[in-house]
């Protein structure tokens, strides 16, 4: 039974002036959202004008006594309310940081918004599997116990590689970065209004009795399919309108068109609703597009945009919307469309695996406005798969910059006469602001598997394709094989040679410590992750924790090369290799990342 259902704000879930906890139980999984879910979330709230809805938990309450504060056990919600506990901490560290005060007033409340008991019991209980709860207390230990005692314990072993760790470091990274001047993205001021921003965003609270009834709650809702998403309230407010002009325009005709133009986009919606936004963002400059007080169509204000422009001049708004879906569908389905060359087809590939989402709205504008010839697309396309992995390599522009970076983009484009690719080439460096080659090549001799391991992938892949000698030998790295059971895994998948797991064999104990088993974690633990240490192929398995002279030499059962004697470019060096040791990674980090810095050059 349903016992209550509210959309209550985040600060009144974490309020200061209540003593509500949070349980999640012990039988449900660690902690598991990754950077995306935590770039969403953080991009969403800032992106806001306030309450953004975060979607919705499921909660019982199992406090027995009606005088007692409210204990909740959270059946469902447990990565947004952890990942929300993370970031509130996050910003109490960036505001004591700034305002160097233990005891400033501010500080104190929000610490009170994610602890009990005067600031020394936790608001939040997570789970304990995998030591996630124990990893939530250190992590809360180390920030909380310089300004209030809050007690302090010890890391749990790999605790920096497991995700609590990772998602409050990003929002820690996210708060404390600054411009290419060195001027703070989030000053005090900045700080504030954020923390405004998250405690207004909003959650649908849906307390039931049991779990029986959360069970039943999950079959409901699940049989009952998603709530009106911002794309069908649109869709019904444009057709709406339209049949209730004067000339009453048919209807069926119309739901014929809305269709074609969600077919044109595909079922997924975060495709969608990003082509509706990208629409807003890419033409905003034509007066008949833009709108007041909105610089740029976000999830928060993506149905009052559109309301706004439907009412406006709703005919026109469906005539561009077709248009424009029929573009962008050539980009997304790249492989459906005849007038995809072979070479646009892999451009395409490119641009998705670099997820260069930013990308496509500016081919919409470019291919909208320009009459564009196939060479030119391709070399638009190629460029832009080179900002991009060298953005997702150096992480600047910032997340929070970049959609607002290649609007920049799309309004100097917007005063060319024609098409040139050299001029568009130099708006998009100028925009876009790329970091130096020195900072590239920086990050691609650091700790690259760890942090962006998609960006691996891709570097690699690009660096083994560009050494094949024609382009029937170029292979589709991010080729899928599906599973009786339905899931998908990748073909191929990155092979560390020095192998990166707790239980490190014997023979590369002595291959790269000597024998010293310290030492070789020591130097496992700084080098396993490096591109030096990487390379691609379809047998992990088989190769796992073998031996150097093993994996180099490893046949499948019909004599099949599967091993670094497979004939790849990238395992070309290792063949040559007797041993594998420090100085081999470093030298052979150093070599890749020399090739991809001039693979990706911006020259």
């Amino acid at each position: 039974m349903i016992l209550h259902t509210d959309n209550k704000p985040i600060g009144l879930l974490f309020s200061a002036d209540n003593n509500v906890t949070y349980h999640i139980p012990k039988y449900q999984r660690e902690y598991v959202w990754n950077k995306d879910h935590w770039e969403n979330l953080f991009d969403d709230i800032d992106q806001s004008e306030g309450q953004h809805f975060l979607g919705s938990i499921i909660c019982i309450n199992t406090q027995r006594d009606s005088l007692s504060a409210a204990q909740m056990e959270l059946v469902d919600g447990q990565q947004r309310m952890t990942t929300i506990s993370l970031l509130f901490l996050a910003i109490i560290d960036r505001l004591h940081t700034l305002i160097n005060d233990k005891n400033d007033y501010y500080v104190r409340k929000l610490i009170e918004r994610v602890t009990i008991n005067e600031g020394l019991s936790l608001r939040l209980t997570p789970s304990t599997s995998n030591s996630n709860l124990d990893d939530y207390r250190y992590v809360f230990g180390e920030i909380l116990n310089p300004i209030n005692q809050f007690q302090k314990s010890n890391p749990t072993k790999y605790h920096g590689n497991r995700q609590i760790r990772r998602a409050f470091r990003y929002f820690q990274e996210r708060l404390s970065a600054v411009d290419r001047k060195g001027q703070s993205q989030y000053d005090l001021e900045q700080t504030k209004l954020y923390l405004d921003k998250l405690t207004q965003a909003t959650l649908v609270k849906i307390d039931v009795a049991s779990h029986a009834d959360a069970f039943t709650l999950f079959e409901t809702l699940n049989n009952r399919g998603a709530p009106l998403s911002a794309i069908d309230i649109i869709k019904n407010k444009l057709l709406g309108h339209l049949e209730r002009q004067e000339q009453k325009s048919d209807i069926n005709i119309n739901f014929n068109r809305w269709n074609q133009i969600t077919i044109n986009l595909g079922d997924d919606y975060t495709v969608q609703e990003r082509f509706f936004r990208q629409v807003y963002n890419a033409f905003k400059n034509d007066n008949a597009i833009s709108v007041d007080k909105t610089a740029k169509a976000t999830r928060s204000n993506l149905i009052r945009t559109y309301e706004t422009l439907i009412e406006r001049n709703a005919n026109k708004l469906f005539d561009d919307l077709e248009r424009y879906s029929s573009i962008y569908s050539r980009n997304l389905r790249y492989t459906e469309f005849e007038e995809n060359n072979e070479d646009i087809v892999v451009a395409l590939r490119n641009l998705e695996n670099v997820k260069g989402i930013d990308g496509y709205m500016l081919l919409l504008f470019v291919e909208a406005k320009f009459p564009i010839s196939a060479v030119d697309k391709k070399h638009l396309i190629d460029f832009l798969c080179r900002y991009f992995i060298r953005r997702n390599v150096t992480e600047f522009p910032p997340t929070r910059d970049l959609t607002n970076s290649f609007m920049d983009m799309i309004k100097e484009i917007n005063q060319l006469e024609h098409f040139d690719f050299q001029t568009v080439k130099s708006i998009i460096i100028s925009r876009g602001k790329p970091e130096s080659d020195e900072y590239f090549k920086e990050k691609l001799t650091g700790d690259m598997y760890n942090e962006n391991v998609g960006a691996t992938r891709y570097i690699l892949a690009a660096i083994e394709n560009s050494k094949s000698d024609t382009r029937e030998k170029a292979r589709n790295y991010y080729e899928r094989e599906r599973y009786q059971s339905g899931t998908e895994k990748f073909k191929w998948t990155i092979e560390h040679i020095l192998p990166q797991g707790e239980n490190l064999p014997i023979e590369w104990i002595q291959m790269i410590g000597g024998g010293d088993k310290q030492k070789a974690r020591e130097i496992q633990n700084q080098y396993a992750h490096t591109l030096g240490n990487l390379t691609l192929t379809g047998y992990n398995p088989q190769l796992s924790n073998s031996s150097f002279e093993t994996k180099k030499e490893l046949k499948s059962k019909d004599g099949k090369p599967i091993g670094f004697n497979n004939g790849l470019y990238l395992n070309s060096g290792l063949m040559e290799k007797r041993s594998w040791t420090k100085l081999d990674i470093k030298e052979r980090t150093n070599f890749l990342a020399d090739t991809a810095l001039e693979l990706f050059s911006l020259g």
